[in-house]
């Protein structure tokens, strides 16, 4: 009985283990259900970034007496921030991704998220402070009774409706403007803002004068770039109070501000009625440059070693740009089902880097890692650094607690005469007390694969990694993804433009037929030099091995197929220094320079499997012909989001042998245990995923016109 019983309570479930596996299940996308454009992405509306960048560079700041007021608040650096070039089909696919029961991007590898580290790291701005939270000053018997009289004491002025502005540097150009809101005139035109305190000098003007046109300039900044909404024309009058002490404005956590401001737009902008998607948006995909590789530019100075008292988000604007990729929305989100390890940058802030920025960029490194919530005025979201561990280093639990269960996210609508002071008292108590709260980091045993591995079967178990349905047709259309597909999509579409209006030879001269021949040529000189091509797999002797099988009936069974003098020559022939690979790279992001040339790798070779036939597939599939063939990649290319050497992870997930490349680590794989290898196994059934092809939408064509 007493066995027995050990028995019916060892294949019982206990109810604890079954809530927790219902609670885990409650914080994934698909719990979302219809909600959020992940459960029927193709007909959410799509989204376009409500930022006001353009608007940004027609306030630039030249007069030293602004900058050196700047410089000594801290927020110099924002008039070099506006000028990165948005990818709106990225910025689209990642909201996709993002979940807002955990405040983090569900990928295929596992939780990531922006964190006070990216916002200080990138922006430069200031997260250790008080809270940007302030208690209501306008009303009936406060400091000021309207808005109006507000900007009268801080700014001077207010726009007046009969009044005409004229544009500074055009007078032909005018327009009359009102403070926006309904009744209450809480807003602000941010044109209105730039035509009214823009100056070339500010050196003229008295200390108080001065200093409204230093509020001026950040207010419209907050608008234009760190806090904008989906008005899309017009900037919150709320910021203005705290504007009162510049000084003290400056000691606050706006770069806490900016981060919560981005999780409740993203959250806003998971639903599929949603068009537009506010916040600092660049902050978000400067983000995803530098951690992952999908939609990567490529830079004309890969290593910065000194950023020139710059953040570093400045090494991705628009002059250091060489090449930004021309991807849709379709092929990010195929590109982020099958994404890998070996394409993610966990850890892209290097010592050497951060030595580089300037100490504003590290003045608060020690709450990086603090669980506490993030206050912008209205909106509280709480920073979740435990769930993704990874990115600073240490080794991911599964033991993670969810999200306050009693947080609701409310905003300022309907509570106009709310004190938020007080409603988020309890949450700005946790906020001072903010280094109290820091996860401590648990290093990694070895080569940390075991914990890497316990933590994706307990993330898959639960999470909704794939947006894309598994395929039931072949697909029709290609999408080039890596630089060398780039090149060779590039080709096809210019050769074709130069030789289509020569077919059929009509009112053509030599001159002209010479012309195109050149083009072609210097384009295809363009692809030889950049792009790694393994001729000793394509056969160039068709017709005379068709010839052959022709013959073959007359032939004894004993012959042996004799081979051409061009196969014979393509066979010595030794292979050139290796260029591109024609698959998606990896891309261990190492910023810190080029260094010498080393040895890169594919998981997808080419394989000959019979005469007149390519086969391509993963070694489980072919397992005859199993190999990983070196690619090397030029000493200048090494450092621009191509593939750098293959991890332990990636050949292991692969089902590869470290024994040549890691020593070490093949004289420890005999320790792996069962789990581990059942790992491997299942990481290698999700890299044969097959994904599904475009059916009703087929970008071929409207990509293609991108590259002309």
């Amino acid at each position: 009985m007493a066995e027995r019983s050990r028995q019916r309570r060892g294949g019982r479930r206990s109810r604890h283990e079954e809530r927790g596996e219902e609670s885990i299940q409650e914080i994934s996308i698909a719990s979302i259900g219809a909600s959020h454009r992940a459960h029927d992405p193709d007909q959410a509306s799509p989204l376009v970034p409500s930022t006001h960048l353009r608007t940004a560079r027609e306030w630039p700041v030249e007069c030293p007496r602004m900058i050196y007021v700047l410089r000594n608040l801290g927020l110099h650096n924002i008039r070099h921030l506006q000028f990165i070039r948005l990818d709106h089909n990225l910025i689209t696919a990642l909201v996709e991704r993002w979940c807002p029961l955990t405040n983090s991007f569900h990928f295929t590898v596992g939780e990531m998220t922006i964190t006070l580290q990216d916002v200080q790291v990138i922006l430069g701005l200031r997260i250790d402070g008080p809270a940007v939270v302030g208690p209501n000053v306008v009303g009936v018997g406060r400091r000021w009774e309207t808005w109006p009289d507000c900007c009268d004491e801080l700014l001077g002025t207010h726009p007046g409706r009969d009044t005409v502005y004229h544009a500074p540097g055009d007078e032909e150009d005018t327009a009359t403007f009102r403070m926006g809101s309904a009744q209450v005139d809480s807003m602000l035109p941010l044109r209105w803002l730039r035509w009214t305190f823009y100056r070339e000098s500010y050196d003229d003007l008295g200390h108080g004068p001065f200093l409204q046109h230093v509020r001026a300039y950040i207010l419209f900044m907050i608008g234009c770039f760190l806090l904008p909404d989906t008005s899309r024309s017009h900037v919150s009058l709320q910021w203005l109070p705290l504007l009162l002490d510049v000084e003290s404005f400056a000691r606050m956590s706006i770069g806490g501000a900016v981060l919560a401001h981005l999780y409740r737009e993203l959250y806003h902008a998971t639903r599929p009625t949603r068009t537009y998607i506010a916040g600092c948006v660049a902050l978000l995909q400067v983000w995803s440059w530098e951690r992952l590789y999908i939609g990567r530019p490529t830079l004309r100075v890969p290593q910065i070693h000194d950023f020139g008292g710059r953040p570093l988000a400045c090494r991705w604007a628009e002059d250091r740009i060489r090449e930004l990729p021309t991807g849709n929305t379709l092929t990010y989100r195929d590109e982020f089902d099958g994404l890998r390890l070996s394409q993610v940058a966990m850890t892209p802030f290097t010592d050497e880097i951060l030595l580089a920025l300037p100490t504003q960029c590290l003045e608060g490194r020690d709450i990086w890692r603090a669980r506490v919530p993030l206050i912008s005025w209205k909106r509280i979201e709480w920073h979740l650094p435990d769930r993704v561990m990874r990115q600073f280093g240490g080794v991911q639990l599964t033991d993670v607690p969810p999200m306050e269960a009693n947080f609701r996210r409310i905003d300022g609508r309907g509570r106009a005469d709310l004190d938020w002071t007080i409603q988020y008292r309890d949450y700005l108590e946790i906020w001072e007390a903010r280094r109290a709260y820091v996860v401590p980091i648990t290093p990694p045993e070895g080569t940390g694969n075991r914990e890497l591995g316990n933590y994706l079967r307990w993330y898959r178990s639960w999470a909704s990694i794939y947006l894309l349905q598994p395929q039931t047709d072949p697909p029709e259309t290609f999408f080039p993804r890596s630089p060398g597909e780039r090149l060779v999509a590039d080709y096809y579409i210019r050769s074709t433009a130069i030789l289509e209006p020569l077919v059929g030879g009509q009112g053509q001269n030599a001159s002209s037929l010479q012309l195109a021949v050149d083009q072609v040529a210097e384009l295809s000189s363009r692809v030889q030099r950049s792009v790694y091509i393994d001729y000793t797999t394509f056969d160039t002797t068709i017709e005379e091995q068709s010839q052959g099988r022709e013959e073959g009936a007359r032939r004894s069974t004993s012959d042996t197929p004799s081979r051409s003098m061009r196969s014979r020559r393509r066979q010595n022939t030794e292979r050139e220094p290796s260029r591109h690979s024609m698959h998606i790279p990896s891309s261990s992001y190492d910023m810190t320079g080029a260094g010498p040339s080393t040895q890169h790798w594919s998981n997808f070779p080419m394989q000959e499997s019979a005469a007149h036939e390519i086969y391509y597939g993963t070694p489980s599939q072919h397992p005859t012909t199993q190999s990983f063939f070196p690619v090397t990649v030029p000493q200048w290319m090494s450092n621009v989001g191509l593939p750098s050497s293959p991890t332990q992870q990636d050949i292991l997930l692969m089902g590869g042998d470290t024994s040549q490349q890691y020593p070490v680590a093949a004289q420890r794989q005999p320790e792996l245990q069962e789990p581990e290898e059942d790992f491997i196994e299942e990481e290698q059934q999700l890299q044969r995923r097959r994904r599904r092809a475009p059916d009703r939408y087929t970008p071929g064509s409207r990509a293609l016109r991108r590259h002309r």
